[in-house]
Order: C-alpha cells, then sequence, then structure tokens
C-alpha cells in the first residue's frame, strides 16, 4: 500500500492521495458514528422492554387481585392437577387405575404450559406480597 502512494505522489498525483487519506478519515468517523448509534439504539430498545414489563406487571397485578380470573384458571388448572395426581399416584404405588394420558399432543402442550404458568404464577404473586410488605 505505501509503495503505491509512493509512487502516486513521485508521478505527480498527490491531490489524488489526499482525497483518499481525506476518505478513508471520514469513514472512518461514520464507523464511530456507526457505532454510537448502534449503543443508543440497543440502550432505546433496553428501555423500552423495562418498560414493557412495567406495564405488564402492573396488568398482571390487577389481574391477579379479580377474583374471576382465579375461578376461571381453577376451570383448567384443578382437573390438570387431579388427572396428574393420579397419574404420579399410579406410577408410584402401582394402583391399577390405568390413568389414561392426555388424547392428544396440543392438550399435552397446553397441560405443560399450564404447569409452567402456575410456578411462573406463584412465585410472581410471592415476589409482588413480598415487595408490598415492605
Amino acid at each position: 500500500m505505501m509503495g503505491v502512494l509512493a509512487f502516486l505522489i513521485k508521478i505527480g498525483l498527490s491531490g489524488v492521495v489526499e482525497r483518499g487519506i481525506k476518505l478513508m478519515e471520514r469513514r472512518a468517523e461514520l464507523e464511530v458514528d456507526k457505532e454510537k448509534l448502534r449503543a443508543d439504539l440497543t440502550a432505546e430498545y433496553m428501555r423500552q422492554v423495562v418498560e414493557e414489563t412495567r406495564i405488564m406487571a402492573d396488568f398482571n397485578k390487577g389481574k391477579f387481585s379479580f377474583p374471576w380470573f382465579w375461578m376461571f384458571a381453577a376451570l383448567f388448572v384443578l382437573p390438570l392437577g387431579f388427572w396428574w395426581s393420579a397419574v404420579i399416584l399410579d406410577s408410584v404405588f402401582g394402583f391399577s387405575w390405568n390413568v389414561a394420558d392426555l388424547p392428544t399432543r396440543e392438550m399435552r402442550q397446553w397441560a405443560g404450559d399450564m404447569i409452567k404458568w402456575i410456578f411462573y404464577v406463584g412465585g410472581g404473586v410471592a415476589g409482588v406480597k413480598a415487595v408490598l410488605k415492605r
């Protein structure tokens, strides 16, 4: 690279070399601006994620304080808990109950989601109550 620059200067094209250097400097400035822009966008994205989390926490706090929500959730969770208990008792103690598996893949997925939801909500409610008691 240096040899090419020296040759261009020797033949009287130092202006071209100067413009090339300025172009390289400008590209370097833009790269710095790109990094700054990327950092600014990342910070703004994180602020939006935090704000969305706050909004959803407020929504869930209101939802969990509404008794009808818990009655509706119980329509799904209690039968699942009854079935789950029967499966465990039958498999551990060898009863002759022959508890059937859930009939479809979608129902098994929903049951797994409900179990995750129970632990997520239970942990969330316990956390909210612990914070509110302070």
